[in-house]
């Protein structure tokens, strides 16, 4: 057996590991360990002309149940791990967020106490510019690495030279997220885990537990709650069934395993239906839903 062969998996499940558990397959799905391996794939298989897919934890992404049908690609090996420089830490951008939380607190770095209750990883949160508790990664972010698909070389470009913006961050064409940079500040170890175990209460008391969840399902609308403007035009149907909203936050999914990726994406076209007949404003998704 090839290393390639090794490190690919046909007829990827995403449904399993998928935080709504939901979603349909993925055709091929590469491991990348490395920056080697990752050119030679694209190099081996002409990547450039198909279409392609980074798998982080899939804690925001619904792929439809006809399946993904490109080719799928996931980071791990050297992109799980996490370097304290002087100046900088290099983060790797399968890192998990909740790790790297945990990770700064027993190096007593502060700053990153916001991620502790973030399912994403690194990766994604620089493509989406994640965030809460006025906190967002842009914040913290020195610079992205990234790996051009057109000419395969990777390359660096500082925080000042990107655009970001609310739930926007990194989405360049033809690029993988690779590392990124981020800030050092040192503080106490102990005022940084009870910031840490407040997050987690403020998360307890206000979202849904141990429920098949995506995180916030809609952004906000510009200085508009979505959670409010969907509460106000929806009925009490929306709460009940298979698939449906939290009575915590009504921003949030409570649906049972195994539900269709398009059901679920018709209930999503529903709740946009009803806040933009009450309110007209059309909600923009939050949740990345792959066809």
């Amino acid at each position: 057996m090839t290393q390639e062969n090794k490190n690919l998996i046909t007829n990827y499940p995403s449904a399993k590991f998928s935080w709504l558990k939901s979603g349909g397959n993925i055709s091929q799905l590469y491991k990348v360990h490395n920056q080697i391996e990752l050119n030679n794939l694209f190099i081996q298989n002409d990547i450039k002309t198909k279409s392609f897919l980074v798998i982080g934890n899939l804690s925001n992404t619904l792929i439809k149940d006809e399946g993904f049908k490109g080719i799928g690609i996931k980071l791990v090996g050297d992109f799980t791990d996490v370097q304290v420089n002087s100046d900088h830490m290099l983060v790797g951008a399968a890192v998990l967020d909740n790790y790297l939380s945990k990770f700064c607190y027993q190096k007593s770095i502060t700053g990153y106490e916001f991620l502790f209750t973030i399912p994403g990883s690194i990766g994604g949160n620089i493509f989406m510019n994640a965030g809460c508790y006025n906190q967002e990664i842009k914040d913290k972010l020195l610079s992205v690495i990234f790996f051009d698909t057109k000419d395969k070389k990777v390359y660096e470009k500082n925080i000042r030279d990107l655009k970001f913006d609310y739930r926007k961050g990194f989405q360049k064409k033809n690029s993988i997220i690779l590392y990124g940079k981020f800030k050092i500040s040192y503080g106490n170890k102990n005022k940084i885990r009870e910031l840490m175990k407040e997050y987690e209460s403020i998360r307890n008391q206000t979202q849904p537990q141990k429920v098949n969840c995506c995180g916030s399902i809609f952004k906000n609308p510009l200085n508009k709650s979505a959670w409010k403007l969907i509460k106000s035009s929806i009925d009490q149907s929306f709460y009940e069934g298979p698939i449906k909203l939290s009575k915590i936050h009504t921003n949030f999914f409570e649906n049972q395993p195994n539900i269709s990726a398009n059901s679920i994406s018709l209930f999503i076209s529903k709740i946009q239906k009803k806040v933009k007949d009450k309110h007209n404003i059309l909600l923009e998704k939050e949740l990345r839903i792959i066809d």
